[in-house]
């Protein structure tokens, strides 16, 4: 195992120092052992889901069955085939196996592997080690990725183990092949974007102490379990952008399953911006792929920047400007852009998207506001430091003034939020202006839709005066001079 690893330390040492205290033979044959024993409870469990013929007295009724339903139950007939055995569903039986390994598989590599980084990370500082791993001459990139490929090494040995027993039920289920390897390509994508995020959380949060880590997968299990249950049918809103980062929606044939009650759907009739990417698995893939790496480039910035100098904000305000642009392009092109005829009767698509993208948005501005917000101290060395700045000309000081608080790093960040808030403020405020629900006609279109352009701006302002209002106060929380001072 030495020679198999040791190699690796010329291309990652970071990758090393973490596989020599993970990828030893006691910790490899314990995971492949649970891995198996997990796969086999699995295999067992579905078995016994069978129906069973012996001593029958009466007519047996069971999903896996191919007869038909009685009037009131969704359990089909068991029917025998001339030999007396029942004749059994089994592209349905190893469907739901292949979706049961899948949701077991997502489950375990999220929530495990973003434990064990945020727990890592907590007993690196704690230990002191951290700041030794700071001052290596290595990039902050190869640390990063040495990290996220080292300390989940057992939990990917795990997943491995069960991917010969994923892909046998998969097939067996008449699922492609090219579906299946999709899907692992989401499920790597997803690991990689919540791995990173994990980790930035855990550089950022060392005074949650122990609690950090369990926080930190809790609230990726809300999210997958909130999630789940957003529809892309006809009647969605923006939030079903936060569908896209949950994996679960990518996992094939998810609706043709017998778990289909305890999901809304896959990405069967998603939009964006009217474009049909939930048609095609390729184009569906490709958008939810192309969501984790713009959110995981931006951690990536973040970790970057605030490994090396734990007092920097976590962005610049120019990568502030470019991901509110971003974030606003990918929310408003998942609003429900369907005419008033494809609507329900009680619907108000114009103000249901309007409150999702508000919410969605002060989501995003309460990250920004503590992402760009300069530290105490940084604060004041940028105020004391104005004054020395001497300038012949007072427009040019004005001047100097004012890009400094857009573009410098050591500024406040009031104005930088205002102008994040503008960014996003005039795509939303076209939304409503162009939306063509007023516009459409129809049978009661008006009754069906009791919308209001000016009550939509008038909320739009005040969101945005709300955001404004919070940036305010935890910038002049940071001028208090008090000892328990918190964003």
């Amino acid at each position: 195992m030495h020679n198999f690893i040791e190699p690796l330390g010329n291309w990652n040492p970071q990758l090393l120092r973490e596989l020599k205290g993970r990828f030893k033979p006691r910790n490899i044959l314990l995971a492949s052992v649970i891995s198996v024993l997990g796969q086999f409870g699995i295999f067992m469990y579905f078995q016994t889901q069978l129906p069973n013929p012996i001593n029958r007295i009466a007519d047996i009724y069971n999903k896996y069955c191919t007869g038909k339903p009685l009037p009131n139950s969704k359990e089909p007939l068991c029917l025998l085939d001339g030999l007396g055995n029942l004749v059994i569903n089994s592209q349905l039986w190893s469907l739901d196996r292949f979706i049961s390994l899948s949701i077991i598989g997502i489950l375990i590599l999220l929530l495990a592997g973003t434990y064990l980084l945020i727990s890592d990370l907590a007993t690196e500082k704690r230990r002191g080690t951290l700041n030794f791993t700071r001052l290596t001459p290595h990039s902050t990139a190869s640390i990063l990725t040495g990290k996220l490929l080292g300390v989940p090494i057992l939990i990917y040995l795990v997943a491995v183990v069960a991917v010969p027993f994923h892909l046998w039920a998969g097939l067996a289920a008449k699922i492609s092949l090219g579906q299946i390897l999709s899907f692992y390509g989401v499920l790597v994508g997803s690991c990689i974007f919540f791995y990173s995020a994990a980790l930035l959380y855990g550089l950022v949060s060392s005074w949650l102490g122990g609690f950090q880590g369990w926080l930190g997968s809790g609230t990726v299990l809300a999210l997958l379990m909130l999630t789940k249950g957003i529809s892309t049918t006809s009647y969605y809103n923006s939030t079903t952008w936060l569908k896209l980062l949950n994996p679960f929606c990518l996992i094939p044939h998810l609706s043709a399953s017998s778990f289909n009650e305890s999901f809304a759907t896959g990405l069967e009739g998603f939009k964006w911006f009217s474009l049909p990417l939930g048609d095609s698995v390729l184009t569906a893939v490709g958008f939810v792929l192309l969501n984790y790496s713009i959110l995981t480039w931006f951690i990536w910035q973040a970790w970057q920047r605030c490994f090396r100098n734990p007092k920097a904000t976590m962005l610049s305000k120019q990568q502030s400007y470019l991901l509110t642009a971003c974030f606003t392009v990918l929310t408003l092109g998942c609003a429900n852009y369907n005419s008033i005829e494809n609507r329900s009767v009680y619907a108000a698509p114009l103000l249901e998207n309007l409150l999702a993208l508000s919410l969605l948005n002060l989501l995003l501005y309460l990250c920004l506001i503590a992402a760009v917000t300069p530290h105490r101290q940084t604060l004041q060395d940028w105020v004391s430091a104005r004054p020395k700045r001497g300038s012949n000309s007072k427009r040019f000081a004005d001047s100097s003034l004012v890009k400094d608080l857009i573009w410098g790093e050591k500024s406040p960040a009031v104005v930088a939020i205002a102008l994040n808030v503008v960014i996003a403020i005039i795509p939303l405020a076209l939304f409503i202006l162009l939306s063509p629900a007023q516009s459409a006609t129809g049978i009661n279109a008006a009754a069906k839709v009791n919308e209001s352009r000016t009550g939509a701006l008038f909320g739009l302002t005040l969101v945005a005066s709300l955001i404004l209002i919070y940036a305010s106060i935890a910038q002049l929380r940071l001028f208090m001079r008090t000892q328990q001072r918190t964003l």
